[in-house]
């Protein structure tokens, strides 16, 4: 488990218990009962850190398209004649060497990242469409779609040792046309929004099973868009499917404990974008993750009471369900990004 669990509190119809609960760095203890609160956590944890990576990783590939003329459509940003190999993303060697020839970049990933609390390694290929043509579709253009391939790429939380492994294809399409750039030269104008789509399915894992290596996959739908907000780049995630005739579903697949899920977002989830760390834990934002035998909701950017935070950095986030008839509540920090 990534966070520190920090206050743990179940609501009964008719006693209050103080449940404490701690985490171990080898793996998890699986209860199959979701009347434990250590049961719920993990799907939260899981729901939060799976979709964190994965945009992160999205908006890597996006900057890595605008350091290509081709590959953006920003003749404003032509190469530099020769040049291949690039280093804007910390630890990362972006190659746009294929990019005439089979419309590929390539980014591989092989040390810490810029705020030197994760190591990452593997590769990401980042392919661009084309037209009847022939012709490689600019990034930039109106409807434009690229496909985002996985790896073997892993990320490890050096505090912990923890990492997460993943697999798997996306396929972004660009719904309003434009760039997304280093916050500190971003194309967007103030009031101007640029917005994606992300469709597709990864496979994942942590190195926290304590037998043997188990995979989930999870089906990803999400509408992403990106403002300038009195000069901070802000990203705004909503979900894109229905099921269950339940609209605004982002997420989903099976949990670590053998349910099928899936997760509605019923209140945008929005998160900052920086030069240095691309992406903040959520600032605020809802979601419900259905499916599970006790259906929970998650409160993004909530202090340590889990109150709403409307100003600075908000602690954590607060999961409620309903547990034997009364209410479970856990407050659980943000971990490191």
């Amino acid at each position: 488990m990534r966070s520190r669990l920090t206050l743990v509190f179940i609501v009964l119809a008719l006693l209050i218990f103080l449940l404490p609960t701690s985490c171990s760095k080898t793996g998890y203890t699986i209860v199959n009962t979701t009347a434990d609160s250590s049961t719920q956590i993990i799907t939260a944890n899981d729901e939060l850190d799976v979709n964190y990576e994965v945009d992160q990783a999205i908006n890597e590939a996006l900057l890595a398209t605008s350091l290509s003329s081709i590959a953006s459509g920003d003749t404003l940003n032509a190469e530099a004649a020769g040049e291949v190999l690039y280093t804007t993303i910390s630890k990362v060697i972006i190659d746009t060497s294929l990019i005439k020839d089979s419309s590929y970049i390539r980014l591989t990933y092989y040390g810490k990242n810029a705020d030197q609390t994760k190591g990452r390694s593997g590769v990401i290929n980042v392919q661009l469409s084309r037209d009847g043509n022939g012709k490689i579709i600019p990034w930039k253009t109106p409807g434009a779609t690229m496909t985002i391939t996985f790896e073997q790429y892993e990320v490890i939380i050096l505090a912990n040792n923890k990492s997460l492994w993943m697999n798997g294809t996306l396929t972004i399409t660009n719904n309003t046309g434009g760039l997304l750039t280093q916050a500190s030269n971003t194309a967007l104008l103030p009031g101007d929004s640029l917005q994606d789509k992300v469709n597709g399915s990864i496979v994942f894992t942590y190195n926290d099973n304590t037998n043997l290596i188990v995979t989930w996959t999870w089906n990803l739908n999400q509408i992403r868009m990106f403002n300038i907000r009195n000069t901070v780049l802000t990203s705004t995630i909503r979900g894109d499917t229905t099921i269950s005739n339940l609209a605004g579903v982002s997420t989903s697949g099976n949990t670590r404990f053998g349910y099928s899920f899936y997760t509605q977002v019923t209140v945008p989830a929005v998160q900052t974008i920086s030069s240095l760390y691309l992406l903040s834990n959520p600032l605020s934002g809802e979601k419900i993750i259905r499916g599970i035998p006790e259906p929970m909701t998650i409160d993004y950017g909530v202090d340590g009471h889990g109150n709403p935070v409307t100003s600075g950095n908000p602690y954590g986030y607060k999961l409620s369900w309903i547990s034997n008839g009364g209410l479970g509540v856990v407050i659980e920090s943000y971990p490191a990004i």
